[in-house]
């Protein structure tokens, strides 16, 4: 049984960010792979925005020597995580935070509204594990 089973999208993406605050790509990589799968039940209303990550996932990048500082220094960032491809710690993280932003979109029903168009380059399918 997954840790994160029962736990509300809130709580799964504040889970999240301090996966990435303690610089444990891994469990963040697994907690947005459940934060993907409980998109369908996102109350906006109730829940904590994704945006709200990203702050954290490019601090992340610049803990691990990512020139982040501003935003063409973080494009620049993904494009070098993504030529990386899977199995890289941070493209894998980087991925999973597509997902499920591509996720949330489509149950807000609007696949174009995503929070981080930055992402869109990484895969929005779940590929191996």
């Amino acid at each position: 049984m997954s840790f994160f089973v029962g736990r509300s999208w809130s709580e799964l993406l504040d889970a999240a960010i301090a996966a990435m605050t303690s610089g444990d790509a891994l469990l963040a990589k697994n907690t947005l792979d459940e934060l993907e799968t409980a998109a369908g039940s996102y109350d906006r209303s109730r829940a904590s925005s994704l945006s709200s990550a990203w702050e954290p996932f490019v601090a992340f990048l610049g803990r691990r020597g990512y020139f982040v500082g501003d935003l063409s220094e973080t494009r620049i960032a993904l494009e070098e995580i993504l030529e990386m491809g899977e199995g890289f710690d941070l493209y894998d993280l980087a991925a999973a935070l597509s997902r499920c932003d591509a996720a949330l979109a489509a149950h807000l029903n609007s696949p174009s509204a995503r929070a981080f168009p930055e992402l869109a380059a990484f895969p929005r399918g779940r590929t191996s594990s």
